[in-house]
């Protein structure tokens, strides 16, 4: 199951520690456990958590993972025997 936006903050570390990652100041990241994490700010979280075991890039932006990573979506297509 996809962690919510609250979760996620508490996995990586707390506001403190997510804004460390993104090079922002705490305050922003505290509002997103309501409103949701930025898509341009997830994006780069996404690898992040995925090397920590909370969620995979594909679980975190369903809809355009492909897109964002373009290696990823190489890696699932079927490889020719």
């Amino acid at each position: 199951m996809t962690p919510t936006s609250s979760e996620l903050i508490d996995k990586l570390g707390g506001p403190a520690a997510v804004a460390k990652l993104l090079g922002i100041k705490p305050p922003s990241v505290v509002g997103w456990r309501a409103n949701g994490i930025p898509a341009d700010k997830l994006i780069r979280l996404a690898p992040v958590c995925e090397r920590m075991g909370i969620a995979s890039r594909q679980e975190l932006r369903p809809d355009d993972w492909k897109e964002i990573w373009p290696e990823l979506a190489a890696q699932a297509e079927p490889q020719p025997q």
